[in-house]
């Protein structure tokens, strides 16, 4: 997102300039978008789209581009202002179609929620956080069921083995110590209580593709 100022005087010469170097982006790896909005005030507004951070570093690293920005800074822009921004969440409708889609890439709800629904025995929920064919591993599986290897397969296999923990382990709770989140993972540490057994400190890792759990793997301290 970049808002800017022009000088006096340059309109003419900046829009010129700047005609060349959008027919340069446009023909760039990982190109998407382009708008730009002018405000009554005078200030400017350009969103532009790229499909992944590389692509946009090495248009910042362009020859050209590195040129423009000189010129802007010593000829064109009163000021500005540049951000950089990844995407949390997403929405999108169309009303032909009534297509409407949502998308998340913030990843701590997912993480808040699995910590819920397990403080409360909340199977369901649970389960509802995760892709039907999600994997989940865990040293206490491997240690209970050595034919597994440690993994579970698909919602079916992690019902029986979290309906089984509660029943057996009624006074377990995760104490949490720690949530890092990114866009497609997130790392949640906490403290394994069990009346009767030492706590065990665990770090569990959640992969996320599309607002679900892939994968989670955990690890004992």
């Amino acid at each position: 997102m970049f808002r800017s100022r022009l000088r006096d005087n340059v309109a003419d010469e900046y829009g010129s300039h700047a005609e060349k170097i959008y027919d340069l982006a446009i023909h760039q790896p990982g190109f998407l978008d382009v708008k730009d909005f002018v405000a009554e005030d005078g200030e400017r507004l350009a969103l532009v789209e790229w499909a992944s951070s590389p692509e946009l570093d090495a248009w910042r690293e362009l020859a050209d581009h590195r040129a423009a920005q000189e010129r802007g800074r010593s000829h064109y822009y009163a000021e500005y202002s540049l951000q950089v921004c990844t995407e949390l969440r997403a929405s999108r409708f169309v009303a032909a179609t009534g297509e409407h889609v949502r998308r998340s890439h913030d990843t701590r709800p997912i993480a808040e929620r699995w910590l819920a629904c397990f403080e409360a025995r909340d199977l369901d929920g649970l389960l509802a956080l995760y892709a039907d064919d999600a994997t989940h591993t865990s040293p206490k599986i491997r240690e209970r069921h050595p034919e597994t290897g440690g993994k579970l397969l698909g919602k079916a296999a992690m019902r029986t083995w979290w309906a089984d923990s509660f029943v057996r382990l009624p006074t377990m709770r995760y104490l949490p110590t720690q949530i890092t989140a990114g866009p497609d993972s997130v790392l949640l540490e906490y403290v394994r209580h069990v009346e009767g057994e030492p706590d065990l400190p665990i770090a569990e890792v959640f992969d996320v593709r599309d607002g679900t759990i892939v994968a989670s793997r955990v690890f004992h301290g």
